[in-house]
């Protein structure tokens, strides 16, 4: 496992609005690893299992054949098992995280003929309460890309120490600091001097977030550690 932070100054066309974020990878050995390892317990978990996503997420592939959402509601479900093009997204034992379905950067959650570069593209996550941390795994990236979050590239692929053999690549968890949080964060399929359209896929699964709690809720709770401080004190 390792561990990347990156400040306001070093991102690339970041803005001074937001502190910085830290970046940690674990690696394709720990691949189905508890969410205990991967820093995400208590975390808000989609599996991809079925087309409904849970609350507070949303998602968009843009691709140059036609985009998807944002929506809360996939087309399709994914299972590599059933790929009628090949089995790039079973090969090096796949990228299912857990269950048996995942999500691909697609318009249609479905594969289209892995020649059709048009017809794969760039991937982002939504979150409608801001995320202090989001995890999720990935697989099946071929080409250096960039990672971006709310509007912003943070890093790339390459920066994050993943290989580009088409396999399993591991768990990224990106955790917000400084009162930063992530409303976006958007994955590009190869472009790394951005936009879309070269043709890599990548598969998604196992994404975890954490919201930020909004601000009656952080009243809230201000107010049951205060109460029980002085109960503690009577």
């Amino acid at each position: 496992m390792f561990k990347l932070c990156v400040f306001a100054a070093t991102i690339a066309l970041a803005t001074a609005s937001y502190a910085g974020y830290s970046f940690t990878v674990i690696p394709p050995n720990q691949w189905g690893a508890p969410d205990a390892t991967l820093g995400v317990t208590g975390y808000v978990i989609e599996d991809f299992e079925d087309v409904n996503l849970v609350s507070g997420l949303a998602v968009e592939v843009q691709s140059l054949n036609g985009n998807m959402g944002p929506t809360s509601t996939l087309p399709n479900t994914f299972m590599p098992s059933q790929d009628i093009f090949g089995t790039a997204f079973a090969f090096g034992g796949g990228g299912v995280w857990d269950g048996e379905r995942g999500l691909i950067n697609t318009r249609t959650n479905q594969t289209f003929s892995y020649g059709d570069t048009n017809s794969w593209g760039d991937t982002v996550f939504h979150f409608a309460n801001p995320a202090s941390s989001v995890g999720v795994s990935l697989q099946q990236i071929e080409l250096n890309g960039q990672v971006w979050i709310d509007g912003n590239v943070v890093t790339t692929f390459a920066a994050l120490g993943f290989t580009f053999n088409g396999t399993r690549q591991g768990y990224l968890r990106i955790d917000a600091f400084g009162g930063d949080s992530i409303s976006t964060l958007e994955f590009d399929n190869g472009s790394s001097g951005g936009g879309f359209g070269m043709g890599d896929g990548i598969m998604f699964d196992h994404l975890a977030f954490n919201p930020v709690p909004e601000p009656a809720t952080m009243i809230v709770l201000g107010g049951l550690a205060a109460a029980a401080l002085r109960g503690r004190k009577r």
